[in-house]
């Protein structure tokens, strides 16, 4: 017997963002679930609950991917953080 639930096709999800693994449902304990990397424990999981693999899609995107990209390598005084877009001080008063 396996350790995991393996998630069948019919059911929308996107690979880890990490190593590009199928998701699988974990038992956590106590009627409790996680939808997981089945490589490595270390990549993004879900909170222990109801299966919730919109959580899961929603961390693995592209956009989610990208993120770590987008983020100052120092923190300074020059950008700010708006609605989760990060924002250089020279443009702010500038109109789109």
């Amino acid at each position: 017997m396996s350790d995991y639930i393996v998630i069948p096709k019919a059911i929308t999800n996107v690979p880890c963002r990490f190593c590009g693994a199928q998701p699988v449902i974990a038992h956590t304990g106590g009627g409790e679930y996680s939808v997981k990397c089945p490589n490595d424990d270390t990549h993004y999981h879900t909170e222990p609950g109801l299966i919730d693999i919109e959580d899961w899609n929603n961390h693995n995107t592209v956009l989610s991917r990208q993120q770590a990209d987008l983020v100052p390598d120092t923190i300074s005084d020059d950008f700010f953080q708006l609605n989760g877009a990060i924002l250089h001080l020279a443009t702010s008063g500038q109109e789109v």
